[in-house]
C-alpha cells in the first residue's frame, strides 16, 4: 500500500520540447457541422437528427459527462448562429426592387428575395435548432456550475512563481491519479473553452493513506524528476463519483487555467 500501481508510468512531456496532446473522447457526438443543409434537405429528418443529439447530449449530463459535449454545443450553436447571419447577410446584398424608405433611418427599402425552397427549409431548420441548442447550453452551464461546487481545488506545499507546468493530483476516494500539466499559452477564453488550453498527461496512480499525502506524493515527484526542484502542484479532490475523463480532468483543467490566470493578472 502506498506505492505507484504497476505498470501505469507514462513518459513526461515537462522535460521534453512540447507536443500538445489532449487528454479524452473524440468530440464527435454525432451531429455534424453540416448537419442543417447535408446531406438531404427535409425538416422531418432534420427534426429527428436534432432530436436524438438533444437525446444523447441530455442522457450524458444525466450521467454527469460535462465533455466534449459542453464544448460541442457550444460549437454547433455558433455555428448556426454564422450561418444564419450569413444568409441575412447575402439576401440583404441582393438588388431586388426599391420599394420604399425607413422612416427611421430614411435607408432604401427593398423586396425581400424569394428563396428557393431547401434555402427556406434551412431557414426553418435554423430557427427549430437554435433555440433547443441554447436550452442545452444553459443546461449544461448549470450542470457544470454544480459539479463544480463538489470539486476542492488546493496548492500542495510552496509553489514556484510561475506555474504554467507541474502536476494535477486527482483523488476521488483513497486514490489519486497523478498527471503532468503544461499551458503553453496563456489565454483569456469562454468558460467551454478554457480546459483545451491546459495540456496533460496521465503518469502514475497512488493510494492515499496515513504516510502517503499529497506532501509526500509531491515529494516523490521531485525526487523522481530533479529538474523540476519546485513544481506548481495541485490537489484536486472530490468525494462524489463524478467520470474522470469526460468531468473531473476537465474541470481540474479548468481550475488550473483559472487560477494560473488570475497569478498573471496579479503580476502584471
Amino acid at each position: 500500500m502506498g506505492h505507484p500501481h504497476k505498470g501505469t508510468k507514462a513518459t513526461l512531456f515537462l522535460n521534453k520540447p512540447f507536443q500538445p496532446k489532449i487528454m479524452g473522447p473524440a468530440t464527435n457526438t454525432g451531429l455534424p457541422s453540416d448537419w442543417a443543409y447535408s446531406p438531404s434537405i427535409d425538416l422531418e429528418t432534420k427534426h429527428y437528427i436534432l432530436l436524438g443529439y438533444a437525446q444523447r447530449v441530455q442522457a450524458r449530463f444525466k450521467e454527469h459527462k460535462l465533455y466534449p459535449y459542453l464544448a460541442d454545443l457550444r460549437i454547433r450553436t455558433d455555428e448556426l448562429l454564422r450561418l444564419q447571419q450569413d444568409k441575412e447577410l447575402f439576401a440583404r446584398s441582393m438588388r431586388t426592387t426599391l420599394i420604399g424608405f425607413d422612416p427611421n433611418t430614411g435607408g432604401p427599402v427593398r423586396e425581400v428575395p424569394e428563396q428557393p425552397e431547401p434555402l427556406q427549409v434551412i431557414d426553418q431548420v435554423i430557427d427549430l435548432a437554435i433555440p433547443k441548442l441554447k436550452q442545452l447550453l444553459r443546461r449544461g452551464i448549470g450542470l457544470r456550475s454544480e459539479l463544480v461546487q463538489q470539486v476542492r481545488f488546493t496548492p500542495v506545499g510552496l509553489q514556484p512563481l510561475h506555474a504554467t507546468e507541474g502536476w494535477l493530483l486527482l483523488r476521488r476516494g483513497k486514490e489519486a491519479r497523478v498527471y503532468a500539466y503544461s499551458i503553453p499559452f496563456l489565454l483569456e477564453q469562454d468558460e467551454e473553452q478554457l480546459h483545451r488550453s491546459v495540456f496533460t498527461r496521465y503518469v502514475t496512480t497512488y493510494t492515499l493513506g496515513l504516510t502517503r499525502t499529497f506532501e509526500r506524493i509531491k515529494s516523490d515527484l521531485i525526487d523522481e524528476h530533479p529538474h523540476l526542484p519546485n513544481p506548481a502542484t495541485f490537489a484536486v479532490e472530490t468525494d462524489t463519483a463524478l467520470p474522470c475523463i469526460e468531468t473531473l480532468v476537465p474541470l481540474a483543467k479548468h481550475l488550473v487555467h483559472a487560477h494560473v490566470l488570475g497569478l498573471s493578472q496579479s503580476t502584471r
